[in-house]
């Protein structure tokens, strides 16, 4: 009996304890790879079932990032089951064909890595980082989450219940009640809503109240079965691993999923029929302060004047600092940015100040587009713009996470022979008359916003008027208690002339 008893527990920890590593595993048929030098080397690998395996090299690390990118988030779903790809996040996470949920969470975090998902309106990400040498435990780990999860019914109203507390509660429905009266707080919702009509970019990740309520476990795998499939997948990996590895890691990991086809994409939104689009919400904010944001409809990730909107967001974003921060300090901070999805985009200043600077803030930012625009910013401004650029995205590709997250960007929409875009060289192919051509081409009367968000409520009015409600009550109930000292007091005096007479 006792020999039997520890057969079973060595049993169970070989099944935790997961894979062994790649040199002790027979090496696999690996497709050649393409692959590119700049801007770092990439070896790109497309397994027979449609998976896109990227391995980034970097001998010096001691790490290795891997992530698994699933094609599809927010944008893919509708009202009807509005939520659903970050729920299915949720779900996959709580138990697979092999482990508990407090087992996978154990797998990995044993042996010192950690892991984590997210979803946004384009992709729903995996990702897993561990030890050199480990690759093949991170590998395992991610095709058991995201190919092997267990979806038990019983798990669905906890994780259900998760959500709702990391969205802070049931509050979806008063939210959308104030909106539809004119209020609301999600100015960055209501421009996507101006910008993007017929899209379902403004959608929440998270979901509402009702479409939350409504999703069961039918409505889950139907979007998993349609959008978790091999050909509709990036696997990733960053660090201290070798391409040919990666690829046969791969293979031995993925490659025995049957591809079921990869969905179309949204279609591009159309542009809007008329503008400019002032949009305004009204509702609570911590302070008196108003919200500005202003810009114009631009494009996607993938188009070749990306490079030129983002260094005109950042001579943007120095030349009003300097004027409206620095000279005028009418703002603590202000930030200009492209942001951007793989289709489309939009431009966009950002800054909080008093209630009435704001037309003085538009008024700059508009000077300052027409003097782009009239080809009055030289070479030299433009080569300033370029290095910062380029030393900001160096930094940031110091990280292994950093760099798998900054690839798994462009992994949605390139072919298999198109090369990831090197960044540093698009910046460096913008010229001083490009900029002058995004704005004559971008900041048209259709295409811009200006955005407020007016407070109504505020934490500092709240606090105000609590004091003087206070005040007002101190000062009626001293002069109610005077009032009482004083009748007291005339009666206690007639009282003393009734008995003198």
């Amino acid at each position: 009996m006792r020999s039997t008893t520890v057969l079973f527990s060595c049993l169970a920890l070989l099944a935790l304890a997961g894979p062994v590593h790649a040199s002790a595993r027979p090496a696999a048929a690996v497709p050649p790879p393409e692959v590119q030098e700049e801007p770092f080397p990439l070896y790109r690998y497309s397994l027979p079932n449609g998976l896109a395996v990227w391995a980034q090299p970097r001998p010096e690390s001691h790490s290795v990032a891997a992530l698994l990118v699933i094609h599809a988030g927010s944008r893919y779903e509708d009202s009807t089951n509005n939520g659903v790809a970050h729920f299915v996040e949720h779900m996959v996470f709580t138990g697979t064909d092999r482990w508990t949920e407090e087992q996978l969470k154990q797998v990995l975090t044993r042996n010192g890595g950690r892991y984590n998902g997210w979803t946004d309106k384009e992709r729903t990400t995996y990702f897993a980082h561990v030890a050199a040498g480990d690759e093949d435990l991170a590998l395992d780990w991610l095709a058991q989450v995201v190919f092997h999860p267990a979806f038990l019914p019983a798990k669905l109203e906890k994780e259900r219940q998760v959500i709702f507390q990391e969205r802070w509660g049931r509050y979806g429905w008063f939210m959308n009640a104030l909106e539809s009266l004119g209020f609301g707080y999600e100015l960055d919702r209501a421009v996507q809503r101006a910008l993007f009509p017929e899209s379902s970019l403004d959608v929440r990740t998270t979901g509402e109240d009702e479409s939350l309520e409504r999703l069961d476990l039918d409505a889950l795998l139907s979007f998993y079965e349609r959008y978790y499939t091999p050909d509709n997948a990036t696997l990733i990996l960053v660090g201290a691993v070798r391409p040919e590895d990666a690829a046969a890691l791969a293979v031995s990991r993925f490659g025995d999923l049957e591809p079921r086809g990869r969905p179309e994409p949204p279609a591009t939104p159309p542009l809007p029929a008329f503008g400019p689009h002032n949009v305004v919400v009204r509702g609570p904010m911590a302070t008196d302060q108003v919200r500005f944001v202003a810009g114009a409809r631009t494009v996607g990730r993938f188009h070749p004047d990306r490079a030129a909107l983002d260094i005109l967001a950042s001579l943007v974003e120095g030349a009003l600092t300097r004027e409206i921060r620095y000279q005028r300090g009418l703002v603590y901070g202000l930030s200009a940015s492209n942001v951007v999805f793989d289709d489309t985009g939009y431009f966009a200043i950002t800054t909080t100040s008093k209630a009435g600077n704001e037309e003085i803030i538009r008024k700059e930012a508009d000077t300052y587009l027409e003097r782009v625009s009239r080809g009055e910013i030289g070479a030299g401004t433009v080569a300033v713009a370029q290095r910062a650029l380029k030393g900001r995205w160096l930094l940031s590709m110091e990280d292994n996470v950093a760099r798998a997250k900054w690839l798994a960007e462009w992994s949605s929409a390139l072919g298999p022979d198109d090369p990831v875009p090197d960044y540093r060289a698009a910046l460096d192919a913008v010229e001083a008359e490009d900029l002058a051509g995004v704005v004559a081409r971008y900041f048209t009367p259709e295409r811009r916003f200006v955005g407020l968000h007016l407070p109504v409520v505020t934490l500092t009015g709240g606090i105000e008027g609590v004091i003087i409600a206070a005040t007002l009550i101190a000062g009626l109930s001293a002069t109610r208690w005077l009032g009482r000292r004083w009748r007291a007091g005339r009666c206690r005096e007639v009282q003393k002339e009734a008995v003198r007479a």
